[in-house]
């Protein structure tokens, strides 16, 4: 039995991201003062939740617009894939290889897919689980939770299968190329 590999590629993009995460850690990080302060102001729970959701929307926003403009800038790379010699390069049919800078509005799909979206689907289990709507079966908590698995797999899995391509790259036509 053939045991499969991940990529050299892949697994730089991997310690990238995760020196990235640290940078996104911060951003939330820095949501906690809003949010004591929100929790000690508003004691009503009808109006607490959808405020409290709708902040925590903001980190993951915050993080998906940051990377976005780290890869459309003149680096075409956020600080961990600076860190790891890698670049964000469009992938059009037929266009020559190697980097060229992306748009903003790409660099922004990308990281929408790749960030905001599986890190807010994270955060609707998490509030739905703290407001007791797992147990009583909410639609939106269920539906978060059971996208949220597979939404991970897929973005990982395609990273490590298909070096330079994760499922992110191919919904905004980039790829990840080696810079060094």
């Amino acid at each position: 039995m053939t045991r499969l590999r991940p990529s050299a590629l892949a697994l730089r993009r991997g310690r990238a991201y995760a020196r990235d995460c640290l940078g996104y850690l911060g951003i939330a990080a820095a949501m906690v003062p809003l949010g004591v302060v929100v929790s000690r102001r508003i004691t009503d729970p009808a109006v607490l939740r959808p405020v409290v959701t709708a902040a925590s929307a903001v980190p993951p926003v915050l993080a998906a617009c940051w990377a976005a403009r780290a890869e459309s800038g003149p680096h075409a790379a956020t600080w961990g894939k600076r860190r790891e010699s890698l670049q964000v390069a469009a992938r059009l049919p037929g266009e020559p290889p190697g980097p060229d800078r992306i748009s903003y509005r790409r660099a922004l799909l990308r990281s929408t897919v790749k960030i905001a979206i599986p890190w807010q689907l994270g955060h609707t289990v998490a509030l739905g689980a703290a407001w007791g709507d797992v147990d009583s079966r909410a639609p939106i908590t269920l539906a978060a939770a059971i996208l949220t698995y597979p939404l991970l797999g897929a973005l990982i899995g395609s990273v490590v299968l298909s070096p330079g391509l994760g499922l992110h790259d191919r919904l905004a036509a980039t790829r990840v190329v080696d810079a060094s």
